[in-house]
């Protein structure tokens, strides 16, 4: 028999064989369309996904690139300009270089070991094709000749590996003032001029000194190396071609 509080809310109570009745199922909690829980904010949802972007390009930036990181050559022993490179002058890096750098691929190493460093190469130095010759420094009627000069006796603009200059060999002066050499010479000897290619150079060891390398001809060797003995050389940069 159905009780005037069914009727009304027309759920009907099911009594158990135990003579006790169930609680009535309770309705679902239907959310109003004005509920402001199913409102859509535009301005909150593009924030959002601007902080995502900002993000994704912060890690793209300041991550390294996988594809750019690979081995290379560098120098692991000090190797002077002209010598020939073997497996022991050399180690391998992995490194993500510029793409303004061009160092060897490890790879390569098999093309380097035999020939000759153009310039002196330090520890630590990624190789370059640049810094290596098919030929001894220096070829054949040349002399390899270090000088170890002061600042005053180099020419201001930078001296450069490679660059051609010239040794002026200065004139003794107890030579000159020497009263035999006015006796029997009518004109005092000059300062002597001698082509030369620069092969190396770093800081001296005594401050405010440079050390260069030079390559003279072979006839012109006793010269220079008696003259940078008594301090009586400096160098000047040849005319360019």
């Amino acid at each position: 028999m159905t009780t005037p509080m069914e009727a009304a809310t027309g759920v009907r109570a099911v009594v158990a064989a135990g003579g006790s009745s169930c609680p009535p199922l309770a309705a679902p909690n239907a959310v109003a369309p004005g509920d402001p829980r199913r409102r859509w904010r535009p301005a909150s949802a593009w924030l959002a996904l601007a902080l995502l972007s900002t993000v994704g390009l912060i890690a793209v930036s300041v991550l390294p690139r996988g594809d750019t990181t690979d081995e290379y050559l560098a120098v692991s022993t000090r190797v002077e300009a002209g010598s020939l490179i073997d497996r022991s002058h050399l180690t391998t890096v992995r490194i993500t270089t510029d793409p303004a750098l061009t160092p060897i691929r490890a790879s390569a190493a098999d093309d380097v070991v035999g020939r000759y460093a153009s310039v002196t190469l330090v520890p630590g130095t990624l190789l370059t094709r640049a810094q290596l010759t098919d030929v001894p420094v220096p070829d054949d009627g040349r002399r390899l000749v270090g000088l170890n000069l002061p600042t005053e006796r180099l020419p201001t603009e930078r001296v450069a590996p490679g660059a051609e200059v010239r040794l002026v060999v200065t004139v003794d002066d107890a030579v000159v003032s020497h009263h035999h050499w006015v006796s029997r010479h009518r004109q005092p000897p000059t300062p002597t001029s001698i082509e030369a290619t620069v092969v190396d150079m770093r800081v001296g060891d005594t401050a405010g000194t440079t050390l260069l390398n030079v390559a003279v001809a072979e006839c012109d060797r006793p010269l220079v190396v008696s003259g940078a003995a008594a301090g009586r050389i400096a160098v000047a940069l040849a005319a360019r071609k």
